[in-house]
């Protein structure tokens, strides 16, 4: 004990003593009755009160408020205690915890690090400080600080190298830099340590489906679905896929299941519209469209993906589906003004307003340089667009244009490597906003920006209502406008969109001679076989191969008539959705009701390879195009195997006169019929002309290859020529042509076109 001068015991210190001993024993009366169930934390406060420098008695308050909830007042009682005891390693624990929760996190780090000064191996203080370190990560994450966030997540594994979220969270990271084999890498750490991480199953299945590895991808979902199966996301991406194989009742099955999960979720609805419209319930499709745009009314793929559905109608006016059209676009151009009103490439003289065509671009013979053309699209791989991009690519005039392909690919391939060896300037986009991609081509100098895809899926079109160049057009990728006048032209020919007659745009359509597309078969392509599939199999055979939505009441109504008017003649469709036993029944009912046998029809999902694809064609003897949206890629490539087409042309609906521009390009325009009573006609004579189809069978690939439909130079050279005048017309503020519209509808059915099914990551 304290001794005074005079050898007696200081009162002062013998009290402070015994205030001492006394919250010392009330703390531990405290904590041992709380351990008994029965808390009296009026024993904590009591031992303050008799020694407030008893750190202990303060931590015991701070627990007490923190498992009250009040992380605030916890906070205060931790700071006294680690005051009194600097070397109070839970106390400095539990306030790292009490600022984590306040937000705090950097405070929250400074007290674990005080911890960990005193005793380094603290296992809870160092779980917790990778979680403040994995937080401030996710911190930085959401402001796109990659390094930040890398730094962050890294140190945090120095303290933890069983935390699951960390893994994730730096895997989320390594996929938004589009570093995707790293992040395949941390999804997978972040199952091994925690087997029921939902996300991170769901996030590596995305993944795998994006790098074309949909085994791997179907087992990630499932096993999301296993620890959560009312889990949305990996209901609704395995419901994706499957409909991309076309089990398409299981799809809708699985989208469906995720709507209940989460009944507001907008883009659960555009997948289940998209599902139903690849098994041809167009109205269906609308209407889950419809909720999907009053959920989300700015959503861009189900505003497109409407628009796109419209075109498979046949109950629908040329004016309805175009008005449609007009109005989106009017709508986007109201919400995103212009963000340019000169162009690099432009005449400093020009005072054009940025909406107009009279915009100053400088073409080759006016500025001594080649002209600028750039293409946009998601398309630059082995899929539709690709077949008809490819000659303008291959064959262009270094020394006259200057290409730059904008591509937001997902997952390159082949085709992709082999177009960017054939361009001097390749631009992935791929993550970009519109905003960034916009100011990208004005940075170029873009004199004609092409874009490739109009409503098809991934398009770029709130891009292009910026105006990054001075002239736009669009071709090829869709059957109608894209609704935006500030898109200048459309690309067409005389028989697409006859001038007596043409398709209505807010673009001004403008004439590519003779066929406003140029074909380019794939290599190596199945011989053809020279036996019509009549004299192999007993029946005459029609076929058609068209993605299933193509298929409308005006197509089954109309070749129904062709097989009662050809007795014993068989039809052979093949489609995606035709692998699900439920939709081949519905088809079979539909033909049924104009007294069709189910037995006349064969009815077959997808091949997985193009080679395969196309020697199902040696088993058509005359393949039928659809109405009112005609084949594109599949025309061309029944051509190709030796197999004539009939099509049925409408004025004023471009979408429904491809085919008539792609048999007049082969010199069988006699196969293009104006009404269903020719259409019959037509396809029943030519079955029966079986010397006309064995000559086709024998001589069409050659004719087709030495046709305009083939020929890639001259393609290449109209192109580039058409080019250089709407550039030159809008540098004197005129317009240079005249004419129509274009189209290549990228969904051909062989390639699973439409790419607007949202796939989500958490």
């Amino acid at each position: 004990g304290a001794v005074g001068g005079g050898g007696q015991r200081d009162p002062a210190a013998a009290a402070s003593e015994l205030r001492a001993e006394l919250a010392r024993c009330l703390v531990e009366q405290g904590v041992l009755l709380k351990g008994l169930g029965r808390s009296e934390p009026r024993l904590f406060r009591e031992a303050i009160q008799a020694c407030e420098a008893h750190a202990p008695a303060h931590f015991q308050v701070g627990v007490e408020a923190s498992e009250a909830g009040n992380a605030a007042a916890a906070k205060e009682a931790y700071t006294r205690a680690v005051r009194l005891h600097l070397g109070y390693v839970e106390a400095w624990n539990n306030l790292g915890v009490a600022c984590r929760i306040l937000g705090e996190p950097e405070h929250a780090l400074e007290a674990y690090s005080m911890a960990l000064k005193v005793n380094q191996n603290c296992k809870k203080t160092r779980e917790n400080l990778a979680i403040c370190l994995l937080e401030l990560g996710c911190k930085a994450l959401q402001a796109k600080e990659w390094k930040n966030a890398s730094g962050f997540f890294k140190q945090a594994l120095t303290f933890n190298t069983n935390n699951a979220d960390v893994y994730f969270n730096l895997a989320v990271m390594y996929a938004e830099r589009q570093k995707f084999d790293r992040a395949k890498v941390n999804y997978e750490l972040a199952v091994h340590f925690e087997p029921g991480h939902i996300n991170a199953h769901n996030n590596l299945g995305v993944i795998h489906r994006r790098q074309g590895n949909v085994e791997a991808a179907v087992h990630c979902f499932e096993q999301a679905l296993k620890f959560s199966p009312a889990m949305n996301l990996a209901n609704k991406n395995l419901g994706a896929i499957y409909g991309a194989m076309g089990r398409m009742s299981e799809a809708i099955s699985l989208t469906r299941a995720a709507i209940e999960a989460s009944p507001r979720d907008a883009e659960a609805y555009n997948n289940l519209a998209l599902l139903l419209r690849d098994q041809c319930d167009m109205d269906a499709c609308l209407a889950h469209l419809a909720s999907c745009i009053k959920l989300a009314p700015e959503n861009p793929h189900a505003a497109s993906n409407r628009l796109m559905s419209l075109n498979y109608q046949s109950g629908l006016s040329p004016q309805e589906v175009f008005e449609a059209h007009r109005s989106w676009g009017a709508a986007l151009e109201a919400r995103i003004p212009p963000s340019f009103s000169s162009w690099p490439s432009a005449s400093s003289s020009s005072s054009s307003s940025p909406g107009s065509t009279a915009a100053g671009a400088v073409g080759t013979a006016a500025g001594g340089r080649p002209l600028r053309v750039g293409y946009v699209s998601p398309d630059f791989y082995m899929h539709s667009v690709s077949y008809f991009i490819h000659a303008a690519l291959r064959y262009h005039d270094p020394a006259f244009v200057h290409i730059t392909c904008y591509s937001d690919v997902a997952n390159e391939d082949d085709k992709t490597r082999l177009f960017k060896s054939m361009v001097p300037r390749w631009r992935s986009t791929l993550g970009l906003s519109d905003d960034e991609v916009a100011s990208m081509i004005h940075s170029d100098g873009i004199d004609v920006l092409v874009d490739l895809t109009g409503h098809t899926g991934n398009n770029r079109l709130a891009m292009l209502v910026r105006r990054p160049a001075p002239v736009i057009v669009t071709w090829m990728g869709y059957p109608h406008t894209t609704g935006l006048s500030r898109v200048d032209y459309r690309i067409s020919d005389e028989h697409a969109d006859p001038p007596s007659a043409p398709g209505l745009t807010t673009e001004k359509l403008v004439y590519l001679p003779e066929c406003f597309l140029c074909y380019t078969p794939p290599e190596p392509a199945p011989v053809v076989s020279l036996r019509p599939a009549q004299e192999t199999y007993g029946s005459i055979t029609f076929g058609c191969f068209n993605n299933l939505a193509k298929v409308s009441t005006l197509s089954i109504r109309v070749w129904s008539r062709l097989l009662h008017e050809v007795p014993n003649s068989r039809l052979f469709l093949k489609s995606k959705a035709l692998l699900c036993p439920k939709v081949q029944d519905k088809f079979r009912q539909a033909f049924a009701s104009h007294g069709i046998e189910a037995a006349r029809l064969d009815l077959s999902g997808l091949q997985p390879q193009t080679g395969s694809h196309l020697q199902m064609y040696n088993l058509v003897d005359v393949a039928l195009d659809t109405a009112p949206y005609a084949g594109t890629t599949t025309t061309c490539e029944a051509l190709y195997m030796g197999v004539p087409v009939v099509t049925l042309r409408c004025p004023g609906i471009h979408a429904q006169n491809v085919g008539a521009s792609l048999l007049a390009a082969v010199q069988l325009e006699d196969l293009v019929s104006s009404s269903e009573e020719e259409f019959v006609c037509k396809a029943a004579m030519l079955a029966r002309h079986t010397t006309r189809l064995a000559a086709l069978r024998a001589g069409l690939r050659a004719r087709m290859l030495r046709s305009v439909l083939c020929d890639g130079p001259r393609h290449a050279a109209r192109l580039e020529r058409l080019f250089a005048s709407l550039a030159a017309g809008a540098a004197v503020g005129e317009s240079a042509f005249g004419g129509a519209a274009a189209a290549v509808e990228r969904e051909a059915e062989e390639e699973d076109g439409d790419a607007s099914l949202a796939i989500e990551v958490q």
